[in-house]
């Protein structure tokens, strides 16, 4: 395992913080975000052992924007790359925004690993190509029942601290084999 390619909302940043009324109209980088809980610890842990990137949907905002968004959450520098559904021109789960992400950090599908919150994005996309998937399931906003084979994700946590291991099984049993 090389590569690991996070969504952005409700895997990193709280996203109902988003929905609040006076967060309406906002841009990402306006926007106090709360960070999932177990973030820091999750992205000091990987920080080193692999590359990182968010390959996140948005409506307006590009890489700039978004990192000013990290910034502000302090994870800014943990990101090799930030891969925006604007600046590619294709939204997820269209293969254009994770090859896109796989060029800029030199992996391929094989290489990497991507964690998000949507099986119907994040993780029927990323399984097209290849990539090993895990689905953050930490609430009930989003649909957990995969409706067909692309949306089954590899691994299932309820809690970013459970990423750790998985890494490392995927990552042992790849020189085992």
């Amino acid at each position: 395992m090389k590569a690991v390619l996070f969504d952005l909302g409700d895997t990193l940043f709280v996203e109902e913080i988003a929905d609040r009324p006076e967060n309406q109209g906002k841009h990402v980088w306006e926007i106090e975000f709360e960070k999932v809980e177990g973030t820091d610890e999750l992205l000091r842990t990987l920080y080193g052992h692999y590359k990182m990137a968010v390959v996140t949907n948005t409506e307006t905002s590009r890489e700039p924007q978004v990192r000013i968004a990290l910034r502000k959450a302090k994870i800014e520098h943990f990101f090799d790359v930030v891969i925006t559904s604007v600046d590619v021109g294709a939204p997820k789960p269209e293969a254009e925004i994770y090859m896109k992400a796989l060029e800029a950090l030199n992996a391929k599908p094989s290489e990497a690993v991507m964690i998000g919150n949507r099986l119907e994005i994040d993780i029927s996309g990323a399984r097209k190509l290849g990539i090993r998937t895990i689905l953050l399931r930490r609430n009930e906003r989003y649909r957990g029942t995969p409706l067909t084979d692309e949306e089954k994700p590899d691994y299932v946590v309820k809690s970013l601290s459970e990423i750790p291991k998985i890494l490392e099984k995927l990552w042992s049993h790849r020189y085992l084999s």
